[in-house]
């Protein structure tokens, strides 16, 4: 996109943009830099919803969707367009011909997820349901929505009838699936994959469900999954390339390291082309054309950009001539960690380690951290749940978790040991419980409270 005629048509044509200049001391803009980033906070829940739409054109809603699965507050109801949902279909519709053969196997897609105003939940059901209703792909579809025992009853009954199933869900909810289905050998015979929706994953996570239900552990589209949001629409979208190359970074560390300077492999996907992306403080920043345009909008997610001549001769050369230009890296919510008395950890790298535990743990892929005050004193409640619900474990798991933030964590290592001493309490505690007393929610949040 031409990014400046598309900033002097927001700034001519929509008032809350006008007013966000103004109070920002804006009057002309000469580098792109000098433009203000908006947020959720400071734009969207600021001005009202009428004045973010260009003058004129609110009447192009056809659809009200909310930003949020499981909370209303700070919840942003966005006005869609049809043309955005064209747009959403049609790149869902390839990825899952180029995936699962969509329009050659006889397959049953189910979504499991939740429905209301949650704009992921409904656009993927409507979407689902033109591809099986308006083309000649063999497709049947069914929306269980968060009843993911129906959802399970269903995959059984008509199993012998389709080539695989397809179950659309979140990622947390595929533990309790797999919970649902073990004790059926055809369900786990590579038989059912997952497109998923709402969470960040590790490699790890994928591979090791990709194992459980019987695929190749590098089987790319085990688990397969988009990026982006109700605020911004898609933004990319994972091939089999990119989740190649992921796994490329997850099994040669030392190169993840020196590229993301991290160790932590975030996701990698095709970037799509509908959006200017760029990178500020780490933070995935969005200028994108919609009913309610978007000029440098803070997404609060983590990543960056990923240029291909970058990886020339550090990754293998035909993996290196499939991959766009240019990709997009997403490590999850900024908000995606705990402070742990000023030591900030991030929550995929629990699970990550959770997930690379030996088989006798039986995780599911799945816990909790809640955050209490006892007598002023903060600890932190893990809820661990796993296939059997094991209580005998909680010690092993809790000395696994401590030994590996310790390891993860030099500012952790330097402190758990002596607030302990002090503050004369456990601060951190383990609770298992087995999954299947895990209910499926609109969308899992790590952390609770």
């Amino acid at each position: 996109m031409d990014r400046f005629s598309f900033f002097k048509d927001v700034k001519k044509h929509v008032s809350a943009y006008q007013k966000f200049l103004t109070e920002n001391g804006i009057t002309d803009v000469n580098n792109w830099e000098d433009i203000p980033v908006m947020t959720k906070e400071n734009y969207l829940l600021k001005y009202a919803t009428e004045e973010t739409v260009r003058e004129g054109e609110i009447g192009k809603c056809f659809l009200i969707g909310a930003s949020s699965g499981f909370s209303k507050k700070g919840t942003v109801f966005w006005l869609k367009e049809a043309v955005n949902e064209d747009l959403y279909l049609n790149a869902v519709e390839e990825s899952l011909k180029n995936l699962y053969s969509i329009d050659k196997k006889k397959m049953l897609i189910v979504v499991s997820l939740a429905f209301g105003t949650w704009i992921a939940g409904m656009q993927l059901a409507c979407t689902m349901r033109q591809l099986a209703g308006k083309t000649d792909y063999p497709l049947t579809v069914c929306f269980p929505g968060l009843d993911l025992e129906e959802g399970a009853q269903i995959v059984k009954e008509y199993k012998n009838i389709y080539d695989r199933v397809l179950w659309i869900t979140n990622v947390s909810n595929i533990p309790i699936i797999y919970s649902l289905l073990k004790d059926d050998k055809k369900l786990l015979d590579g038989y059912v994959y997952f497109p998923v929706v709402g969470e960040y994953f590790t490699e790890n996570y994928r591979e090791s469900f990709a194992k459980k239900f019987g695929h190749r552990e590098d089987e790319e589209a085990a688990l397969w999954t988009g990026y982006g949001s109700a605020d911004t629409g898609d933004l990319g979208m994972e091939s089999k390339n990119t989740i190649r190359l992921r796994k490329f970074f997850m099994r040669n560390p030392a190169l993840c390291k020196e590229v993301f300077k991290t160790d932590d492999v975030p996701m990698i996907l095709e970037k799509s082309s509908d959006a200017y992306i760029e990178i500020i403080d780490g933070n995935i920043v969005v200028t994108k054309d919609q009913l309610i345009p978007l000029v440098r909008y803070d997404t609060k997610d983590s990543g960056g950009l990923l240029e291909k001549g970058k990886l020339k001769g550090k990754i293998p050369e035909g993996l290196f001539n499939k991959l766009p230009e240019t990709m997009l890296y997403v490590f999850g919510r900024v908000s995606d960690s705990v402070v742990f008395y000023g030591t900030n950890l991030k929550i995929p790298g629990i699970n990550n380690f959770l997930n690379s535990l030996d088989g006798s743990f039986k995780y599911s892929g799945l816990f909790e951290i809640e955050e209490k005050q006892i007598e002023g004193i903060t600890i932190f409640n893990f809820t661990v749940y796993t296939f059997d619900g094991d209580k005998s474990k909680e010690k092993e798991y809790k000395d696994k978790i401590i030994g590996f933030l310790k390891s993860y964590s030099r500012e952790f290592n330097a402190k758990y040991d002596n607030l302990v001493k002090s503050s004369k309490i456990e601060l951190i505690n383990v609770n298992v419980k087995p999954i299947s007393e895990k209910p499926s929610v609109k969308k899992h949040k790590f952390i609770k409270g």
